[in-house]
């Protein structure tokens, strides 16, 4: 098997993807090789970049996409101490190739992982236990960008609060999971605009209401007419952010009178426009943001999983041969919130 050469899902121009050879970067001391079992594709940045609506200062085409891979490592190096051939590992980013570009480059079939294209120490391997299947070990990538998210909520175990997720795609899905897990009294409230990601939903948020007037009055329903304490915003959607003083809670008047609180999770494609500053003034919320996830986060998540913590029994992913990369990204372009998961098997690669 070469270590100069390998498969690679490659977006060669918006709207075109392909499945054929890239290089890799030459091995170094530290570096682990690994070979890819599953991948997947991101409905989110994966879709987002196939669709061309990157900005060029962070990528150019032809480039390898993806960053929730799984397999097993093949060559031991630095980069990982501790880690022994043959482990079952979560590889994610490979950040460099010598013949074009990576966002985030998790697409390929050997990856050499070390300090200099694997994002440096803030994306290391993470082990996978023994009772985690190959599957869900994929899913956990995105679910620890929720729980990034999710943890500047500052909940508690007692926090009896309402929340509105927004969106009921993977981060959606994964921020209502670790809400659950970190403040179980929580209520959650899944806004979420297409029934059939409605559905999903259902399984995971106390109540799912949509994000139109019916919605909001549903909300003032839920909360007696508080409306929400907290808002995290997944969808990736640009035209949500600046609406969500519909859906936040009055208040911060006095010191005891928590204001809300919205955070933005998602991954914008365009300008965040907000809505007239008057309709903002009322609400005195803190605003938060974060993209991507601290490496911690994909440990936590495995072990959530390994503890019984986090169901994807829900979760309605297909599985295509890696070789169809062309005709899955289509797919997926044609299905939209149709599709809620894509992953890639490698392993007749």
């Amino acid at each position: 098997m070469s270590l100069v050469k390998t498969k690679a899902t490659v977006i060669e121009r918006p709207g075109e993807a392909a499945f054929r050879d890239v290089t890799l970067t030459p091995k170094r001391e530290d570096t682990v090789v690994c070979q890819t079992v599953f991948s997947a594709i991101s409905t989110g940045t994966d879709m987002k970049t196939y669709h061309g609506m990157q900005h060029p200062e962070q990528c150019y085409f032809p480039l390898v996409p993806g960053y929730e891979n799984i397999g097993i490592v093949l060559e031991e190096g630095s980069y990982a101490p501790g880690f022994k051939k043959g482990d079952r590992v979560m590889i994610n980013e490979c950040r460099k190739y010598m013949d074009c570009c990576a966002a985030w480059g998790g697409g390929t079939l050997i990856c050499h992982k070390d300090s200099d294209n694997a994002n440096g120490a803030g994306d290391p391997l993470v082990k996978i236990p023994d009772n985690v299947s190959d599957t869900d070990a994929v899913l956990a990538y995105l679910f620890g960008v929720s729980l990034k998210g999710v943890e500047r909520l500052g909940l508690t175990a007692d926090w009896q609060g309402n929340i509105c997720v927004f969106g009921a795609g993977m981060n959606g899905i994964g921020a209502m999971i670790c809400i659950k897990i970190l403040a179980p009294k929580a209520t959650v409230i899944a806004v979420e605009p297409h029934p059939y990601r409605q559905e999903i939903a259902r399984h995971y948020a106390d109540f799912v209401i949509t994000p139109d007037a019916a919605g909001i009055a549903k909300l003032l329903e839920i909360t007696n007419g508080k409306k929400a304490d907290k808002i995290i915003e997944c969808s990736g959607n640009p035209e949500v952010p600046g609406l969500l003083n519909n859906y936040i809670k009055d208040g911060g008047w006095t010191d005891d009178d928590e204001p809300g609180y919205i955070h933005l999770n998602g991954d914008y494609p365009e300008k965040l426009i907000f809505d007239h500053y008057h309709r903002w003034f009322v609400k005195n919320a803190n605003f938060s943001m974060t993209c991507a996830l601290k490496w911690r986060t994909k440990w936590q998540i495995i072990q959530w999983m390994s503890e019984g913590k986090v169901d994807t029994s829900h979760l309605p992913f297909e599985v295509w041969e890696a070789g169809k990369a062309k005709e899955a990204f289509a797919y997926q372009s044609e299905k939209g919130p149709e599709c809620f998961k894509i992953l890639f098997d490698w392993r007749n690669c």
